[in-house]
């Protein structure tokens, strides 16, 4: 099987621009971004948790970082809508509630809605219902954080009368304190999990945890499964925040931006201003199917998977052992070579040639140490061609950034449209940032996600 036999027929999206295909798709082709000031906490979902700095070395006095908190937070999503029954969201974070509520839309998106649950194969010949060993799940996924006052009585009861804590008291303090059923709505594994009981799936099912490119990846295996031929339809999804409370805390070697002084414009990747990231949340999710499982239903593809490669080259700071947030030169993160090696797997992997992309969807993200990595590869395995930077309007989702980039190439190709970036003036001269929404010239579009630690994913998309 070659991969141009392999189609999209569903997008779902969970995101602070858009639920769904068409809203995500007008307002990624609008420019319209996510990116707004968080207030108090206890408002909606809009997370106004602040970080604090350490004014000098490692201790010491601190500083709030920003005097404005900003974030994309999803602000109109109500997972009751979706998730069914009802009692399951007992036992599911926000990042399992939007990667479940993506992967229904993303299935009614494709015309599957009256397909599932799946049957057994003898059964499904009879009803024409999907058999349960024909469809699989592949989720990208990260460590799911709680928020902290699920533990605060357990961490309450520990305190000693020096006011300090007695961690031998913490195993019988949680076990009073905290829901059995506490730790399932954390374990990276569960939005995949309760899919695949949704579908009744009884094919591949796997989750992948490797940070910003978890999604893509996903996608690789699943069209991996399709390839095998031990699957006709595979789910593919991922989810990720930043915007958790106790995720804020820790954003590893992620440099944070503030606040410019139009607020939905301060995540700026590639800017030769950028300062860092913009918290985000979100999730995405597409239906991959054979072209002849696709023609047997009757469902028209929106795009299709033309090549596809995963590298990895260590970044010199992985190399080294060296964690950071610094902006320096210097500070080592991400891996030109490991994404130009990813270009060029997936170039020669679907036969094509730098000039036969039409637009690259990049993963600069506003780290300028990153962005410059990957602004060098693009200028050398893609010189010249259009680029567009959707973490511009969502900010950095975790593990759902590369997986929305990706479905931005989706509809970007279906739509045969390059989306605009509104501070495409400020970034760099070696890059052909799209400044205003243009046609596509060619047909192919190329997504690429990327970490700090080294690793890249290429994936080519074009409208079918």
């Amino acid at each position: 099987m070659n991969r141009s036999d392999i189609v999209i027929t569903g997008v779902g999206v969970v995101s602070s621009i858009g639920l769904g295909r068409e809203a995500f798709t007008e307002s990624l082709l609008n420019g319209d971004s996510g990116v707004i000031e968080l207030v108090d906490s206890t408002v909606g979902d809009r997370n106004a948790t602040a970080r604090y700095k350490f004014i000098q070395g490692s201790s010491g006095d601190t500083e709030q970082e920003s005097p404005v908190e900003i974030g994309a937070p999803i602000t109109d999503f109500d997972p009751k809508l979706f998730v069914k029954p009802r009692k399951a969201l007992k036992v599911m974070c926000r990042e399992i509630q939007t990667s479940f509520a993506a992967s229904q839309m993303a299935i009614e998106d494709a015309g599957l809605s009256s397909l599932l649950p799946a049957e057994p194969a003898d059964q499904a010949k009879v009803s024409g219902r999907i058999a349960v060993d024909r469809i699989g799940t592949v989720f990208g996924s990260e460590m799911l954080y709680g928020d902290p006052e699920e533990l605060a009585d357990a961490f309450a009861a520990c305190k000693t009368e020096e006011n300090e804590i007695d961690r031998s008291k913490f195993g019988n303090a949680a076990m009073r304190s905290i829901t059995p059923l506490w730790m399932l709505k954390y374990l990276p594994n569960m939005p995949a999990c309760h899919v695949g009981i949704a579908v009744n799936s009884h094919g591949p099912n796997n989750t992948l945890t490797v940070g910003d490119v978890s999604g893509p990846n996903a996608v690789l295996e699943a069209c991996g499964y399709l390839r095998r031929g031990i699957a006709d339809i595979m789910v593919a999804a991922a989810a990720g925040s930043r915007m958790n409370t106790t995720r804020t805390m820790f954003t590893e070697d992620q440099p944070l931006t503030g606040a410019s002084a139009s607020v939905e414009r301060s995540s700026r990747p590639h800017a030769k201003d950028a300062k860092g990231i913009v918290r985000g949340e979100g999730a995405a999710c597409v239906i991959l199917e054979t072209v002849e499982s696709a023609e047997q239903g009757n469902r028209t593809p929106i795009a299709k998977v033309v090549g596809m490669a995963s590298r990895f080259v260590p970044s010199a700071a992985f190399a080294e052992g060296r964690f950071t947030s610094s902006s320096e030169e210097n500070a080592g993160r991400g891996s030109a070579a490991a994404i130009e090696a990813a270009i060029a797997g997936a170039l020669s992997d679907a036969g094509l040639t730098s000039d036969d992309i039409g637009l690259v969807v990049g993963h600069g993200m506003g780290d300028p140490v990153i962005d410059a990595q990957e602004a060098k590869a693009i200028a050398k395995a893609l010189p010249g061609v259009p680029l567009t930077l959707p973490i511009g309007l969502l900010g950095h989702t975790g593990a759902a950034t590369g997986m929305l980039g990706l479905t931005a190439a989706v509809v970007a190709a279906q739509r045969g449209t390059a989306p605009p970036v509104a501070h495409a003036a400020d970034c760099p001269d070696t890059l052909n940032v799209v400044q205003e929404s243009a046609s596509l010239k060619q047909p192919h579009v190329i997504a690429l996600s990327h970490t700090s630690h080294g690793s890249a994913t290429a994936v080519i998309v074009s409208a079918t």
